[in-house]
């Protein structure tokens, strides 16, 4: 299992600070996939891009959701990348489970495509109300999504865990969003900060967290163990969503909150893998 911490050092005010790096994560507005789809063989299963996807389904039949949604094929109905399926890139699902009541999460959820797609990769956000026991997005096909469960316990100091592996593996990703909550304000009441929004720093920093977990069962992303980080992790303070925490420190009174989202662009696209092989 992978969690985060957060970082404990003296504390006496708060602001937070997102930082991005200067790369193009958008998603292109219009995709038509063509490469592979050419020459394809109807009777084929296979799946070039490695994403648990058939070429069929994503050069022609595209794939239909428990919610009767069609996700078409970017060849068939040639769209903004996140509505569609491409079989020269790989697609995943993810679901974003709020607490039964209580819920911090933000009424309007998150969108969270453009936070993958760095990567090289696209999060096609689905309705956890919709998903089979199993986890199964469709009832034509066994590909599955992240599941990541909003959790309000309080007990203890990690902020979110999951289980490494692929989405097709066992994901088990949880964020506890009231021990995030807490912390903010915790650290910010102990510097006597009346200032900041805090519910500003909880977005930035729940966001980060979503992103942080699922990375893990996207193939345990950073793909690089390491003992001294937690597991597979990169420092806190490299400037990335893998960071094993998020950094914060004092300066003028004032409490930053690092939280940086961006991927490390050497090492964790190659390391994305979303079946097991």
């Amino acid at each position: 299992m992978m969690h985060v911490r957060p970082r404990h050092i003296t504390v006496v005010g708060a602001l937070i600070v997102v930082l991005v790096a200067a790369v193009a994560i958008g998603i292109p507005d219009v995709v038509s996939a063509t490469h592979i789809c050419a020459t394809l063989d109807p009777a084929s299963t296979a799946d070039s891009d490695a994403d648990g996807l058939s070429d069929v389904q994503e050069c022609t039949a595209g794939l239909t959701l428990r919610s009767g949604i069609v996700i078409p094929s970017c060849v068939v109905a040639p769209s903004n990348r996140s509505a569609c399926l491409d079989p020269d890139t790989k697609d995943f699902f993810i679901a974003v489970i709020p607490a039964t009541t209580g819920s911090l999460l933000p009424a309007g959820g998150f969108d969270l495509a453009t936070g993958f797609a760095a990567l090289g990769i696209t999060a096609h956000q689905v309705d956890p109300a919709q998903l089979g026991a199993d986890r199964t997005v469709s009832a034509t096909s066994s590909i599955k999504a992240i599941r990541v469960t909003e959790s309000l316990d309080t007990n203890g100091d990690i902020l979110g865990i999951c289980n490494q592996g692929t989405p097709q593996d066992l994901d088990g990703c949880v964020v506890y969003t009231q021990r995030i909550l807490n912390f903010i304000n915790t650290t910010c009441d102990s510097a006597g900060d009346k200032v900041t929004n805090r519910q500003a720093v909880f977005q930035q920093y729940l966001l980060h967290t979503i992103v942080h977990e699922a990375g893990h069962t996207l193939g345990g992303l950073a793909p690089q163990y390491n003992a001294n980080y937690g597991g597979n992790h990169y420092k806190t303070g490299a400037g990335y969503f893998m960071d094993q925490s998020v950094q914060y420190s004092t300066k003028g009174g004032k409490c930053t909150f690092s939280v940086y989202q961006n991927w490390n662009l050497t090492l964790d696209p190659p390391g994305v893998k979303l079946k097991t092989q």
